[in-house]
C-alpha cells in the first residue's frame, strides 16, 4: 500500500515523463527512479522543480541527491523519495 505522498509524487513523476495513466499504475513504494524508471538528467532536474513547485522550497532534489552515495543514488526508489519530502516539511 502507498501512501499519499508516494502517490503524489508518481504523479508527478508520470508528468515529467510524459508518460500515460498505465505506466502511473505499474510504479508503486519499490520502483527504483534509475534501476527501473531509467530517469534522464533532464527528467531529474524536472522532477526536482516540480517537487519544490508543489511542496515548497523546502523540498531540494538536488541537494538531497548531492548528499547521497552512488549506491544510495542507484537504490533510491519512490518511498524513499515520499519520505525525503514528508521529512522536509512538504505538503500540498
Amino acid at each position: 500500500m502507498s501512501t499519499p505522498t508516494q502517490r503524489a509524487v508518481a504523479e508527478l513523476l508520470r508528468e515529467v515523463t510524459g508518460e500515460d495513466e498505465a505506466w502511473r499504475a505499474g510504479v508503486g513504494p519499490a520502483t527504483r527512479l534509475d534501476g527501473d524508471l531509467f530517469l534522464d538528467s533532464l527528467e531529474v532536474a524536472a522532477l526536482g522543480a516540480r517537487l519544490a513547485a508543489v511542496y515548497g522550497p523546502g523540498v531540494d532534489l538536488a541537494g538531497y541527491l548531492a548528499g547521497l552515495s552512488f549506491e544510495a543514488l542507484l537504490e533510491l526508489d519512490l518511498a524513499a523519495l515520499a519520505s525525503y519530502v514528508d521529512s522536509s516539511g512538504g505538503t500540498i
